[in-house]
């Protein structure tokens, strides 16, 4: 029998475009297994947003670039069909600057493949992760608004 979370994962994606390109990674692995979808994963204890958000950049695609701010915060849910969480994941998208990107593409992590997608066609596709349309949609309307992070590190005593 599975087992199933009992809290929310906290996540990043990374959001880079390029003259209306925007670059996806095939997931090798659930929860979104072979879909393309923006690079991302779990945020690591102790790490911060922006770092984490490079780090899987750099790790499922080979390239780097600066983060501008977060541009999308999504609480996603999935369900069996008992209606238990399977996976929960609170994602914060983080927009990076693409004038400053150093690198040539290449799968990495759980990325079994990597590619520079027009937003219109990603749209279209039926590869594509329900999240990352999301995105897309928002990006596509220019819904966003770049929300920076205060991070906040202190020690317990």
């Amino acid at each position: 029998m599975r087992e199933y979370p009992g809290h929310a994962i906290a996540a990043v994606g990374a959001v880079v475009v390029v003259d209306g390109n925007i670059i996806l990674v095939k997931r090798g692995y659930p929860p979104a297994k072979d879909r393309w979808s923006i690079p991302g994963g779990v945020i690591e204890a102790g790490e911060k947003v922006f770092d984490a958000a490079r780090r899987e950049l750099y790790e499922e695609t080979g390239i780097t670039a600066n983060p501008l701010g977060i541009i999308l915060i999504v609480n996603d849910v999935v369900r069996d069909v008992q209606s238990n969480v399977r996976y929960h994941y609170l994602i914060l998208d983080v927009l990076f600057d693409s004038r400053n990107i150093k690198g040539i593409p290449r799968a990495g992590g759980d990325a079994v493949d990597v590619a520079w997608i027009p937003l219109e066609e990603a749209l279209k596709r039926n590869d594509v992760s329900r999240t990352t349309k999301q995105l897309i949609n928002e990006l596509i309307k220019g819904r966003y608004y770049l929300l920076q992070v205060e991070e906040m590190e202190f020690i317990s005593t």
